[in-house]
């Protein structure tokens, strides 16, 4: 099964400052049909303007995850760690117990633009963490590149889920698979470019839900990707 969502079908909020699409209910959008898809509680496509953000802001009990398409990010948190990151880059924070942060557009004249997940833990009260990590082009061009994962996978980032991120920039006609165990679940997101999702066309923004099918993904126009993948909720 693989359920195609169109950007265009997608929430969208506008604030001068900030346009974001939203793939699941969050802040002014209400569907309780739209909930979340596992453990995948958020995923918004968020473009933020110069010299503006998202100011100090609290969180509990989530595992936020924010994998930065174009512009530079610059993250700081209430457990003292701030950094500016750029395309590629991922990072990541266990709310936990909870913390304070802000996400800012502080470098250049640029949009930044970024894709923000959360994903529910494992467990609450559990200790809040950071981290993040940039990657060269070249170790997601044409292969997935394991950004996030549990604890004592293989990921750059471990996260308090069994859940993991992956992202790849697709050359135009190359084809790549990604093999969905019995009891998984994806959900897959087309940044930017065009590509064929299981002979389906995909513009950019479009994603997909799937389940008890595998995935071969071909590049039509450089296809940057996003998947999420994580166990089946019956």
């Amino acid at each position: 099964m693989l359920n195609h969502i169109p950007f265009s079908s997608l929430y969208t909020a506008d604030h001068g400052w900030l346009k974001s699409h939203f793939h699941f209910s969050f802040a002014e959008y209400r569907n309780s049909d739209n909930i979340n898809f596992g453990k995948l509680r958020v995923m918004n496509d968020d473009i933020v303007q110069p010299h503006t953000g998202f100011g100090v802001h609290p969180h509990k009990d989530m595992e936020i995850i924010t994998y930065v398409i174009s512009g530079q990010l610059t993250h700081a948190d209430s457990m003292g760690n701030k950094e500016s990151l750029g395309r590629g880059a991922i990072q990541y924070l266990s709310a936990g117990t909870g913390i304070t942060h802000s996400e800012m557009n502080d470098d250049g004249d640029d949009e930044v633009h970024f894709i923000q997940t959360w994903i529910i833990p494992h467990d609450n009260d559990l200790k809040p963490q950071y981290g993040s990590k940039s990657f060269d082009l070249q170790e997601r061009k044409n292969r997935w590149l394991h950004l996030v994962g549990p604890k004592g996978s293989k990921a750059s980032i471990n996260i308090y889920q069994d859940a993991s991120m992956y992202a790849c920039e697709l050359e135009n006609d190359k084809e790549l698979d990604f093999e969905l165990g019995r009891t998984r679940q994806v959900y897959i997101k087309l940044m930017e470019g065009r590509a064929k999702i299981n002979t389906r066309l995909f513009e950019a923004g479009d994603a997909a839900e799937v389940m008890d099918e595998n995935i071969t993904v071909t590049g039509i126009d450089k296809a940057h990707i996003l998947i999420v993948e994580m166990q089946k909720e019956n």
